[in-house]
Parts: C-alpha cells; structure tokens; sequence
C-alpha cells in the first residue's frame, strides 16, 4: 500500500528536477543568472546580499512544490557533508507517503535574525488537513543565508530520530446476495484484454485475431479510438473464461495485445437484476474533491441506480487509517497522531430470488413493460424487473461501445417501469373499487347489480365489453369484469353526499397516490385524482363522469407495477404495508385496511373466479390445468388506439406466497397475454 502512494506522489505533487541542477543551486555553483527562469526574487540572484526572509521564502516555495534537489542546493556545508541527497530526498518523500500528502503549502511566517518561522499547511487523503509551523536555523556565507538542516525542519516531531508511520485499510466494497445467498453484485478479479496501441504493428489482423476470441469489431475500434496518449493502457474488454488460454496464446503473437487483471464490480444476474441491483460508476472531480481526506483516489466507484446506489453506505464501508509518531527502533509508539475508524464493507442479503428474477425477465422477453414479485406473506420483494434492460457490467467496466448502444437503444432499457413507471390501472382497479363500494355501505355481498351492454345513467353511455351478463355480485363481477357494475358502485357512492372522494381516500388506503416507503427502492407516487386535487390543477369541477372513469381504472389515475403488486399483496394481508427488499426487515404497516372477514373473503372469491372455468382468466389459468391460483386482469387505454396490459395473479388461492403484478406497455389483452407471463412467474417464486 505504501509502495502505491509512494509511486503516486513521485509522479505527481513531488517530482524533483533533474540531478544535473544540483551543482547550478549548490553554494559553489550559485543560484542562477536568470531570475525570472527560476522564478526566484532579484534579491537572490548570486553575489547580492539577501535578507532570512528572502532565503526562507526560498525554501519555502522549492519545498511547496517538491522541489526537494532545489532544496537540497540551499543547505550549508555542514548539511550536506552529513546527509547525502538520496538520504535528504527520501526523508521527504517518506513523511509524504506516510501522512499520504496530496499537496503542501509553505509560508514564511516570521524571520528574525538567523532564523525564520515556517507555517505549513498539509492536505492529505487519508488524516484531513494539518497545519503546523517549523523552524529553519540559518548561516550566511558570502552574501547568502543557507539552512542549517535536520529532519525537524521537516516537523518538529521528527527529531531525534522520530518518524512518522502510517497503515492503512481500504475498505472492499461488500456483495449484495439473493435471499439464498447467491451473489447478485460482487467485486471480483477479472482478466481483461487491453492494448497499447503504440506498438501495435497490423491493426486489421489484431482485430481479426481478437474476433476469433469473442470481440467484437467495434469494441476493438472502441479501444484504438479511445482518449489518452499511444502508450497508455486502454481496455477492450474482458476474457470469457473459455477463451483465457486461447488468449494467452495469441497475445505472445499479436504485439501491443495485454492480458491483465483489475478488480470489477460484477452483476452474475445482468440484465435479469439490472434495474433493482443497479450498478456503480467512477467518482467525479468534484465529489472527490468533497471527500477530501477520505482516502478516495482517482478510479474509486460509488453506487450509481438501484441497490448499489441507495445501500452505498453499507456496501461501501469506510478506508481506516492511522498515523502514528514512532521512535528511531520503529516500534516504540510516541502518540497516535491522526486516526480515521475503519469500517469494513458489508454484504446485504436482500429478499430477492435470483431464480424468480430470471424468470422474469425471460418471460418479459422482448417486450416493454415489467414484473413485481411479492411475497405475501412477509411483503418481501422476490423480483422487480423492467424490459426492455441493459447489461450492467457494462458500466462497471467503462465499455464505450455497449454504453453508446445502451444509450441509442429503442424502448429506454435503463428506465425502471418496475417502480417509476406509471400507467394507468385498467379493471385490475376493479378489486379496489368492490373494495370502496362494500366499505361505504352501500352494498353487501349478498347484492346483486345489473350488468347490461350499456350503462346509460351518465353521458355518454359507455358499452360493456361482453354485451349483457345479467344481475351480478361484486365477485361475480370481479369474475366477468363487469364494467358497468363497477361504474354503478362509482357513480352511487359519489351520490352520497360528503363522499365524492370516498373511492379516492379507499385507493389511498390500498397504497395507491404515495411512495411505497420500501427501503433501498426509488419509487414514484403516481396520481390518485379527486375533487380537491382536480380543481387545484385543472380548475374544474368534479363530475360524476370522473367517479365513474375512476371505478374501472381509467381517467387521471397514474399507479405503479410496484404499487399494483403492494396494494394486491396488503389486501392478502388486512393493511397496507411496506415492501421489504432487505434481509431482517419488516413491513411497516401503514394502515388497516377495514374490510371485515366476510368482505374480504366474497373479494378474493371473485379474483379466484377470474382464473377458473368461468372466468375471464381461464384460457390462461383454469382451461389450461391451473387451478390453484387468484388473480385480476386489466387492459388500460392510452393515448390515441394504444392500450397496455396488465395481470395480477397470487397462488396457492387460499394462502398466497407469491403475488405477480405484470404490465406490458402494449397489448390487447391483459388476461390472454399478461396473465401467461405472471402465471409462470408466481410457479417459480412458489417451486
């Protein structure tokens, strides 16, 4: 680690000047005939008589800016007969590698007879600041004052043979794991394949060669167009495990080809986990600059989307370090100078199952839309995926190419549909507005409501999707997914005086309107529209048509797949709840949802009639040998003839542990498309 940060400050902040300007600073030589070249004052031009505070002003700018030979040419004789230049050179460089100096600023503070005040400012990356002030004893000979040096000008605490020694813990970045403890983010030793172009010798048979083990044209041209000097590293990409000896191979073959290891963050999952995992990018300028004293470097990666991003401060950990003033034997300890607390990355074992997830998104396939998985039973999050997704290793290894295509890709892959995107909610509603009209007391289970071809009571008349279907529950016609029996309950409970937001608060009450409060989850909170909200931003009144539209889904109403799942997953439950996405947490219940045992059993009576024989789920569900399952589809219009699609299915019937929200941003019907794709996905979360 010291070996890094004293290569790191060579060839940075205190790079000497070459050897051969010894002699041109040393008393015998002088100082130089050009003052402005060497940017010292006219005063010290050799042969004048200069003040202490000129020739410690002197000292003080060669040493700010590690100009450590330049220094060493201001020492009296007695100085240099006793400490050689490598020895003097490296008493500098070791105090800098052991505070882990980013820059030092020197200051003459005071000079009074043979001696001057130093006041020293140091930066460094791992202990914050320092500021402390040295002194220089100094002889005049011939016109010119010299430093009488010992390693206390330097620090004071450095006499007597005193040094300062540091160590230093960088913190790994811990793993992120399935509720199995399968890896679904992890820092491992990759091989990667690099060039330096400016040896390469036949670029079309270099790129030839590099197809042949799996890379592509344009991740070769990628690398030959990237920025940075000819000599300078610059990746390709990884090594498929299969292809390592045949690349060992070829790279003895193919000048300017490099095999190399790094440490990268992996994502075994890819795209299946992308969007909740998310990924981690390069810390800018300006935040290492805000986490100064830190230990950052160049090159350390933050959590940039999902997981990685909201759960930074546990994964990431904290760099320790120590500095310590020691005596000459370099084991006698004196004081511990400046220490910062080390705490190691942690893994985060998460409710996720990576099988579920897979399946997920093999089920999505190529299709827009996305897929929440809850488990009821705890409200732990099993899979949240969003199609179309994006590979995102591809940013943990900085590759410019796959990036450029993620970016131009149709269908906006990096966007989380799963918990940002917002659609409307269609008849999947219809569970919550049987809900609103048993609760408001208007109707029981027992009551029956005609569901005709049209449903006339407001302009203009609105048509059932199946023609007339006769006197119906509020199960039955969860079943058939009646829509005028649902704008009935609408419509009659705005009648009520005082309750024209009643439907409104109940989809509250369900989570709808509101983030779900799910720790390490970004999500949106939608609209639920009522009075209030309508004459506020639209300046209108609300009109029985707005209850009615808002009873099967439809009008202003913006819901998330996440929230669609939660409000299915809480009503299971009794009460709204949080999801949980965290190992060892527990859902937060926000509120109860007040339907007695009776209500709630005639609802979830109709979301088993939509998957059986007679329901409007059977092709899918019952028709196709799955009895075992409850569910609710919906199918929402969108802007101009565009309709999306959603299902929600929850098995085994009777005590669910899985519920499955799918939406796909275009289709024609929720149960005959949708509803395959949860159907599979619950089978796997429940296997």
């Amino acid at each position: 680690m010291r070996a890094f940060f004293l290569v790191a400050i060579l060839s940075g902040v205190f790079i000497g000047t070459a050897v051969a300007g010894v002699r041109a600073l040393t008393r015998d030589g002088g100082e130089g005939t050009n003052a402005a070249a060497t940017g010292t004052p006219a005063a010290t031009v050799a042969g004048s008589s200069e003040t202490p505070r000129v020739a410690a002003e002197r000292f003080a700018q060669a040493w700010s800016a590690g100009e450590y030979e330049r220094l060493y040419g201001m020492l009296d004789g007695p100085s240099q007969a006793s400490v050689p230049l490598g020895s003097f050179t490296a008493e500098y460089t070791t105090f800098a590698t052991e505070l882990t100096l980013r820059t030092l600023v020197a200051k003459v503070a005071s000079a009074d007879g043979a001696s001057a005040k130093l006041t020293v400012h140091a930066a460094t990356a791992y202990f914050g600041d320092f500021e402390y002030s040295t002194t220089l004893n100094l002889s005049k000979t011939g016109g010119r004052w010299f430093v009488a040096w010992s390693p206390a000008v330097i620090h004071p605490d450095l006499a007597g043979g005193r040094h300062f020694k540091s160590s230093i813990q960088r913190a790994a970045r811990g793993s992120i794991l399935d509720r199995n403890g399968a890896p679904l983010a992890v820092t491992k030793e990759i091989r990667f394949l690099g060039l330096n172009r400016s040896v390469v010798q036949d670029r079309a048979a270099l790129t030839a060669t590099l197809g042949e083990l799996g890379f592509t044209k344009d991740q070769v041209d990628a690398a030959f167009n990237a920025p940075g000097g000819a000599t300078q590293r610059v990746t390709v990409g990884p090594v498929a495990d299969g292809m390592v000896e045949a690349a060992a191979l070829a790279v003895r073959s193919l000048p300017g080809a490099i095999l190399y290891f790094e440490s990268q963050r992996v994502h075994p999952l890819g795209g299946a986990a992308a969007h909740v995992v998310g990924y981690t990018r390069e810390f800018t300028a300006e935040e290492l600059d805000q986490r100064r004293g830190q230990g950052y470097r160049v090159g350390d990666r933050v959590g940039a989307t999902g997981l990685e991003a909201s759960l930074e401060k546990r994964l990431a950990g904290q760099h320790g370090a120590e500095l310590r003033l020691v005596e000459s034997d370099n084991t006698t300890v004196v004081r511990v100078v400046a220490s910062r607390e080390y705490t190691a990355g942690q893994d985060v074992r998460t409710t996720l199952d990576s099988a579920t997830l897979v399946a997920a998104q093999a089920r999505l396939g190529s299709r827009a839309g996305a897929a929440v998985v809850l488990d009821p039973r705890t409200n732990g999050v099993l899979a949240m995926n969003s199609s179309p997704t994006f590979d995102p290793d591809a940013f943990e290894r900085n590759d410019r190419a796959a990036l450029q295509a993620i970016a131009n890709a149709p269908g906006s892959p990096q966007a989380n549909r799963a918990s940002t995107g917002l659609y409307s909610a269609g008849s999947t509603f219809k569970l919550i507005t049987g809900a609103a009209g048993l609760l408001s007391g208007l109707y029981r289970t027992t009551d029956t409501i005609f569901c005709g071809a049209v449903w006339d009571t407001v302009s203009p008349a609105r048509r059932n999707w199946e023609g007339t279907q006769g006197p119906q529950t509020i199960a039955q016609a969860l079943m058939r997914s009646c829509n005028p029996v649902f704008y009935e309950i609408a419509y009659s409970i705005y009648q009520v005086d005082g309750k024209e937001s009643f439907l409104s608060d109940v989809a509250r009450m369900f989570g709808f309107g509101t983030e779900t409060g799910a720790v390490g989850i970004s999500d949106e909170a939608g609209l639920v529209p009522d009075p209030a909200w309508k004459k506020k931003t639209k300046g209108e009144i609300w009109y029985p048509g707005d209850s009615v539209n808002l009873g099967i889904g439809q009008g202003d109403l913006l819901i998330t797949p996440l929230q669609l799942a939660n409000a299915y997953s809480s009503f299971t439950a009794g009460a709204l709840r949080t999801p949980v996405i965290i190992q060892g947490e527990e859902a937060k219940v926000r509120n109860e949802i007040p339907l007695s045992a009776e209500q709630s059993a005639h609802l979830k009576l109709g979301l088993r009639l939509v998957t059986s024989a007679t329901g409007t789920a059977s092709a899918a569900f019952a028709n196709a040998g799955y009895t075992d399952f409850a569910g609710k589809s919906g199918t929402a219009e969108d802007a101009g003839a565009q309709q999306h699609v959603l299902f929600v299915a929850l098995s085994p019937a009777a005590a669910p542990r899985a519920v499955a929200a799918v939406v796909l941003d275009e289709g024609g019907s929720g149960s005959i498309e949708a509803g395959p794709i949860a159907r599979d996905i619950v089978l796997t979360a429940i296997r």
